[in-house]
């Protein structure tokens, strides 16, 4: 389907980021903090937003000061606002990081987050047709009423034609039961045209528990679905209508390991968006990652698309 208003829509968390400074500082050690839009959603968004795409964000945040600054970084960042949900009485997620390396901490404070407020009548209000993709990932899912109404929007979007991005973004804390887990990733994993997720995610929706590969194998035997099955420093395969293809990772000197799964998406989706073909695409997500390793934060940490060439060696 042919839309005029060539969008991307992403689904989530978001909230605020503080990182320890400066560069090398324990969070017990800090005193000092820089605050970033955070929040795997939000960082997605910045990421496309950086690489020149057109994105909208849809997410629920605080009536506070913290959900102001959500907005103002989404404004400032070039991500569109219209889809915040202001909710009462809950708070944005917030997230504690430093930069030590493979020692890295990430400690997150999400207890009631806004995000998950989300109602299944904001969803029947959203115009699918201004939208090219939908991008959503696990962390939705993991309560009501935000599960029921994000499952829906896939399937409304589904049944429009848009191109349904899912990664599957496994936390443990997040969700109540793993089989719960297990059962309603697997759903969504039906709806998406591209499922993306590392090692442990897709281990962990595999049956076994230890069979994910293969897992990822199956869901790209279904009609044209693809499967990208993400192995951190040692790379990716992606699986595509029964052919496997391994994608190698770039070497870079990273100062974190955070960052890297929402960066990938963020220059996939763009690279998508922007008409290159699947492997490009994935070339692109690699570097896009790799870049969001050696900089401070996620959300601006983000390259646009003259970076990612850079690192690639594109004219």
């Amino acid at each position: 389907m042919n839309r005029k208003n060539n969008r991307v829509l992403v689904v989530g968390r978001a909230g605020m980021d503080l990182y320890a400074e400066p560069v090398g500082t324990s969070i017990e050690n800090a005193n000092n903090f820089k605050s970033q839009l955070g929040g795997s959603a939000a960082n997605i968004a910045a990421g496309l937003s950086a690489q020149g795409v057109k994105v909208n964000l849809l997410a629920g945040i605080s009536n506070d000061a913290v959900g102001k600054f959500v907005k103002n970084s989404c404004n400032r960042l070039g991500i569109g606002t219209e889809l915040l949900v202001t909710i009462p009485k809950a708070r944005n997620t917030l997230a504690i990081v430093d930069t030590m390396g493979e020692s890295t901490q990430a400690i997150i404070y999400r207890n009631s987050p806004a995000d998950l407020f989300l109602k299944q009548e904001v969803v029947d209000r959203i115009d699918l047709n201004r939208y090219e993709m939908l991008v959503t990932t696990g962390t939705a899912l993991t309560e009501d009423p935000s599960r029921s109404a994000i499952l829906k929007l896939m399937k409304n979007a589904k049944d429009k034609g848009l191109e349904i991005i899912f990664d599957i973004d496994y936390r443990e804390f997040t969700w109540n039961h793993k089989k719960e887990a297990e059962e309603i990733l697997l759903l969504a994993s039906s709806y998406a045209d591209i499922v993306v997720g590392n090692e442990l995610e897709f281990d962990f929706m595999s049956k076994t528990n230890s069979d994910g590969k293969n897992l990822a194998v199956q869901l790209s035997s279904s009609g044209k679905k693809i499967s990208i099955y993400k192995m951190g420093s040692k790379g990716l395969y992606y699986f595509c209508e029964g052919k496997e293809k391994f994608v190698d990772s770039l070497q870079v000197k990273a100062i974190k390991p955070t960052g890297a799964g929402d960066g990938f998406l963020a220059g996939f989706c763009a690279s998508k968006m922007n008409g290159m073909a699947l492997e490009e695409s994935i070339l692109y997500g690699s570097a896009t990652g790799a870049i969001v390793v050696t900089k401070v934060g996620c959300s601006e940490a983000m390259p646009d698309k003259a970076q990612v060439k850079e690192i690639l060696n594109i004219s």
